[in-house]
């Protein structure tokens, strides 16, 4: 199993995705600047590698932002990224005949005091604080919809038929919309960003749990492994990035 995932640990964050246990490719992806406070996870969706090459033009992209001065040039600096990503998918994808490319994304991005997620489709943002776990992100789902509108219950859209089906993405024929949350970092917090890989097969109650035991590489790890011992139906990805310190001046710093 070990061949098979992709590790990086930096100083605060880690980032690990495996192509699971019953797919041939991996089209998950994922992408940590802890310098420049950005970190990402990207769920490709297409056929013939066009999901991994669809999440791997956002990865690509987002390598192009420059340190950011305040929170809000990195804000824009990443939608910038993300529209360039997108006219990249675009142009890929009418070489090949229109064919159908596009991924999720789930974004955290940090400066100072100051974090916000950006997100579009069913990869997830996370955060524990206080021993106390909260989704940030809200699913773009037909499921999730379905839920909102009170015609199905959180538990019989875990089995609908179409609840993997996404409404937002980055990809080819789709409207770019991102959805963004923002609010003030605390010390301790601990924010995991995943693709469906994971959720699909761990609970929220199990996730926490993990969550709450050891460090960020072990408990990256475990995330993993939980996945892939519930049957690894699709590829999973997780990034754990930890705020042990909040630096009140320029930048993230030691987070």
């Amino acid at each position: 199993m070990n061949q098979q995932i992709s590790e990086e640990l930096q100083g605060f964050s880690i980032g690990l995705t495996h192509v699971g246990c019953v797919r041939s490719e991996n089209q998950d992806t994922y992408f940590c600047d802890e310098a420049k406070g950005v970190f990402a996870v990207m769920d490709g969706a297409g056929g013939m590698h066009a999901g991994a090459m669809a999440s791997g033009l956002v990865k690509n992209a987002l390598g192009y932002i420059r340190a950011p001065h305040s929170a809000v040039d990195l804000l824009d600096q990443f939608e910038g990224r993300v529209i360039d990503a997108k006219k990249d998918i675009e142009r890929v994808a009418a070489k090949a005949n229109g064919a159908a490319m596009g991924t999720t994304i789930a974004a955290l991005l940090a400066y100072g005091t100051d974090f916000a997620c950006l997100w579009a489709g069913d990869s997830r943002v996370y955060r524990l604080r206080g021993g106390t776990m909260e989704q940030l992100t809200t699913d773009h789902t037909e499921a999730q919809e379905l839920v909102d509108q009170n015609v199905l219950t959180p538990e019989e859209a875990k089995n609908f038929s179409r609840r993997h089906v996404i409404t937002r993405a980055i990809g080819s024929g789709l409207e770019l919309e991102l959805e963004l949350v923002s609010g003030n970092l605390r010390h301790g917090d601990r924010f995991l960003l995943c693709s469906d890989g994971l959720t699909g097969h761990l609970e929220d109650a199990v996730i926490s749990n993990m969550l709450l035991d050891g460090a960020q590489k072990s408990v990256a790890q475990h995330l993993l492994s939980g996945a892939l011992e519930k049957g690894g139906t699709d590829n999973v990805t997780v990034v754990v990035v930890d705020f042990d310190q909040v630096k009140r001046s320029e930048g993230v710093g030691r987070i």
